[in-house]
Order: structure tokens, then C-alpha cells, then sequence
């Protein structure tokens, strides 16, 4: 089974502050660093980290930061279906406190020029039945809708990752078998204060299996029952990218052969390495790291 991701790419600019600003405030950071991101390409790279066979597809400026993306996600092992466009490449500006919390702003200039006929191009020319595609909350709503609806179409296998939402998700909530959501994003979708009940609403009227993060306290998997799978104890000093790290190595860990409950226990071991460290790309388990945390899940399940 191979992950398509059809999403976006940016690049990060990350300031350590002494907390997060409040309105009109001018704070002073105590660290700069750039590195590469958006969450298409960030599950993307997880992902093939975590050994899945994984086609990323995303828009990306044609000027030298997206050369530079290019370059670096091929060095992954990424097979590229990029659509290179006349705007320049997406930035986003990244403000992370000292307990790892932090607050994002991004530009979309590329990734609205993810149009429906070149997503679906992609998925014609790549996809094969029992694929698993991957995407995201970044690229215009249509475009996901048309991808969505072909896979479908297709036989694959729908992971949606509703994030950042920016849309009403009523049309594409259907198409996905999997969501993956935060707490705020499943209160948002679900319609209800608690984070579960949240998610049994989204379960109820669309996708057969739900995930529901919850930080430091892990990750719910909502199909006919809620299984917990708890995170464990780390010192967290920067949540940047840690989402998407669950999501890209629940997905590869799917398209390996395992079900959901144990591709979600490796998905929150992921997480959990990646919080402690600093910035995105470079936060996530590295490739011989992944092959640890699979190893020792496969053996935990030999002994179990």
C-alpha cells in the first residue's frame, strides 16, 4: 500500500519567546531557526521515514526557497509530484514558549494554486486500489473535495487530516474513512465541549474510525469503541510539528499492514520523541529512530 499526500509545503521561521505574545505586545526571542514545513510535506516526510513507499504532492513557489524544498524532500526518499507556481513559496511564522506551546501564521499563495485537475492527475497517473491518500486542511476546499471523491472512486483508502480548518467540512467529512483531529478541531467539528463526545458525533455522521489527539495524554481512537492510547512521560520543549508527526506515522504504520489500534500506539510514540526537540522537520524521529519504535511495537506484540 503506498500513502499518497496531496497537501502543502512551506517554509518555517521559528522564534523561542518567554511566552506567547498578547495583543499589540512586542517581544524580543531568544532563538531564530528555519527549517522546512507544512503539514502535507511534514506528514509526507514521516511518513516515508516510518518506511511507507510515499508520493508527495504539493505546490511550491518556482524561486529559490522552493528549490531548496525540492532538494530537500527528494533527499527523503519522497517520490515529487510538484506543481511548481509563479507565487513564491509558503512561509509560516512560528512563535514557541517555553513549555512548547506555540502559535502559527501562514501564508497560502501556493497552496491555492492546488487546483482540482491537477490533484486529480495526480491520483490518476499514481493511485492504485488499496492506496491510502492522505491531505490535509490547506489547499482549496474544491480541490480536496475532487481528490476526496476519486479515491473513492478509485478503491483507496481516505485518511483526512482537517486541519487548519478554514472551510465548512459537512461535504468532505463523508469522504474520508479516517479523521484525524485535536481536541479544539473535534470540538469544533463534533459540536460538543468534551473532546470524545466530540468525536463519537463526528463517527456517528461521517467517518468509520476517528482519532481524537490529546497532547500529552495521547491520542482516542473512536470506531465501534474508544481505545486510549496513552502518551508517555517526556519533557516537551516544542509541540511544533507533532501532529502531523502522529498523523504521517499512523499512516505509514496503516499502510505496513497493521490495524488502526496498533498503528495509533506507534503513532504516539512518534509524537512523543518529537516534542523534545526544537524546530519541525528537525524534531522528527529520524529514520533509524522509526525503525526502533517499529521494532520494539513488533515485539511488544509477539509478547502480547
Amino acid at each position: 500500500m503506498k500513502v499518497i499526500v496531496i497537501g502543502n509545503c512551506s517554509i518555517d521561521l521559528s522564534f523561542s519567546v518567554p511566552r506567547l505574545p498578547r495583543p499589540g505586545e512586542t517581544l524580543l526571542a531568544r532563538q531564530r531557526s528555519l527549517d522546512l514545513g507544512g503539514k502535507g510535506a511534514n506528514q509526507a516526510v514521516v511518513a516515508a521515514r516510518f518506511g511507507a513507499e510515499t508520493i508527495l504532492a504539493a505546490p511550491i513557489g518556482r524561486d529559490a526557497d522552493g528549490d531548496k524544498a525540492c532538494a530537500r524532500l527528494a533527499a527523503e526518499g519522497l517520490c515529487l509530484a510538484v506543481k511548481r507556481t509563479d507565487t513564491p513559496t509558503d512561509q509560516s511564522i512560528i512563535l514557541v514558549a517555553p513549555d512548547g506551546q506555540n502559535c502559527i501564521v501562514s501564508s497560502q499563495e501556493a497552496a491555492c494554486r492546488a487546483d482540482p485537475e491537477w490533484a486529480e492527475g495526480v491520483l490518476r497517473e499514481a493511485a492504485r486500489r488499496g492506496d491510502l491518500l492522505l491531505m490535509q486542511g490547506n489547499l482549496p476546499l474544491r480541490t480536496t473535495l475532487v481528490a476526496l471523491r476519486l479515491a473513492r472512486r478509485l478503491g483507496m483508502l481516505t485518511l483526512l487530516n482537517p486541519a487548519p480548518i478554514q472551510c465548512e467540512y459537512d461535504q468532505l467529512l463523508p469522504l474520508a474513512d479516517i479523521v484525524i483531529v485535536n481536541e479544539i478541531e473535534a470540538r469544533e467539528l463534533g459540536g460538543h465541549a468534551d473532546p470524545f463526545d466530540a468525536g463519537r458525533a463526528i463517527h456517528e455522521r461521517a467517518a468509520s474510525r476517528v482519532i481524537v489527539t490529546l497532547g500529552a495524554r495521547g491520542a482516542a481512537l473512536i470506531e465501534d469503541e474508544l481505545m486510549r492510547a496513552p502518551a508517555p512521560v517526556v519533557d516537551a520543549i516544542d509541540t511544533v510539528g507533532a501532529g502531523d508527526t502522529l498523523v504521517g506515522a499512523f499512516a505509514a504504520a496503516l499502510a505496513g499492514g497493521r490495524d488502526s489500534s496498533a498503528s495509533l500506539r506507534i503513532a504516539v510514540d512518534a509524537a512523543s520523541l518529537a516534542v523534545t526537540r526544537r524546530g519541525t522537520q528537525s524534531s522528527f524521529p529520524t529514520a533509524s529512530e522509526a525503525a526502533n519504535i517499529l521494532a520494539r511495537h513488533s515485539a511488544d506484540r509477539r509478547k502480547g
